[in-house]
């Protein structure tokens, strides 16, 4: 169906109305809910020539929306079947340019609307080959072109790096992991970790690939993996590593001699999201020692205007949106609420050892939660930013020496 069509063919609305109406269709269209849709959510029989029924059709329209919205995600009918990349990745060794390679997380630049850790982000590769539903980087980049520095060690050397910087990540522009160190970047990486002991390069992955851990990487490397409870990663996170066997990965790691970490995250609200996420933490504990895991991060889904606009305008299945869509910290996301239930939920699922050996953090996440979610919270953005420092050093220093 043309949604577009459709809705310019209803009489009586402003443009703000139309917007609003194709953005809802938009993510009907997208989540595949049957029996849900404009056309059968929008009646047929009614009278065009009266401007109030128009409005008042509109209304009811959005407050079924808002009620869609606020149940949590049924997955049990959502089977998304679509091509992914059906001319597969072509690799870009000769793309990229060292003057654009350094970047920061993307928490709000401007006040503390979020507790930051002010990360700084390098970007070796640009563009992933998984196909994750909610990501931002495919929306960044050419869709089948990943692209990797060449002579990143070369620049790496050469870099001077702002003053204050502590802790990079890698992940921000693609998945770590995944190349390994085909293309010599790990390799690079570890260079440049042994030319900077006080620097924390954090590499993250959903992948499940091992064949780089017998690497003679620097512990100030730290290696993490993204973790979601099993449904969502199998409907959402397209050819991916399973959640299983992305902790057997990171217990291959950690049993190798390397520091590990993971983020829950994105969290997502879904029938039975519960039981999921804590079979999730259970496994994780189950598995891995407190002793070799530097950090926990905990989040959910957030979304920029731009995300949102790109994810329905790509036609590609999924239920991500299907959320209150709040307005949080100019972005959009569960309400705090919700956020609460989700994170404090995780949190009293991990033992007490844990909670004592690894330090747990909110991702990018509204400072009221901290407290109510974690028992512990911080003042200021410095203040969290100088405590995850001198944990993370400290672990690696504890390593160090053992």
């Amino acid at each position: 169906m043309d949604i577009e069509q459709f809705i310019q063919d209803i009489p009586h609305l402003s443009f703000q109305q139309r917007r609003m109406l194709k953005e809802q269709a938009q993510d009907l269209a997208l989540w595949q809910i049957p029996g849900k849709s404009i056309s059968t959510l929008w009646p047929s029989d009614y009278d065009r020539t009266n401007k109030n029924e128009v409005r008042r059709i509109f209304r009811t329209f959005m407050s079924e929306m808002d009620e869609i919205r606020r149940t949590p995600v049924d997955y049990s009918s959502f089977n998304p079947e679509y091509d992914f990349r059906a001319g597969g990745m072509r690799i870009n060794t000769d793309f990229l340019s060292p003057d654009r390679i350094m970047g920061r997380c993307p928490c709000p630049k401007d006040g503390e609307q979020t507790r930051c850790c002010n990360l700084k982000t390098l970007d070796a590769v640009q563009q992933c080959a998984f196909a994750c539903a909610y990501c931002s980087i495919q929306s960044f980049y050419s869709q089948n072109e990943i692209r990797v520095l060449s002579d990143l060690r070369q620049h790496l050397e050469t870099m001077n790096l702002e003053e204050g910087t502590w802790h990079i990540g890698t992940g921000q522009s693609s998945d770590s992991l995944l190349l390994g160190d085909d293309y010599g970047t790990l390799s690079a990486l570890a260079s440049f970790a042994r030319l900077h002991p006080d620097v924390v390069v954090e590499l993250k992955t959903k992948s499940a690939r091992t064949d780089w851990i017998n690497m003679d990487l620097p512990r100030n490397i730290v290696s993490t993996w993204s973790l979601n409870a099993e449904t969502p990663a199998s409907k959402e996170e397209h050819l991916t590593a399973s959640p299983k066997a992305r902790i057997a990965a990171a217990k291959a790691c950690a049993e190798s001699g390397h520091l590990v970490g993971f983020h829950i995250h994105p969290m997502i609200l879904f029938k039975g999201w519960e039981n999921e996420y804590k079979s999730i933490v259970m496994s994780l504990c189950d598995n891995i020692n407190p002793e070799n895991v530097v950090m926990i991060g905990i989040g959910t889904l957030t979304f920029t205007k731009q995300n949102l606009r790109a994810l329905r305008e790509s036609g590609r299945p999924t239920r991500v949106t299907q959320m209150p869509l709040a307005p949080i910290a100019g972005k959009f996301s569960y309400d705090l609420e919700t956020k609460r239930r989700m994170f404090s939920h995780v949190y009293s699922c991990f033992p007490k050892d844990w909670k004592d050996k690894v330090f747990f953090y909110l991702c990018m996440e509204d400072p009221s939660l901290w407290e109510p979610c974690l028992g512990r919270s911080y003042a200021c953005n410095v203040d969290f930013e100088s405590d995850m420092k001198d944990h993370y050093l400290k672990k690696i220093l504890e390593q160090t020496h053992s």
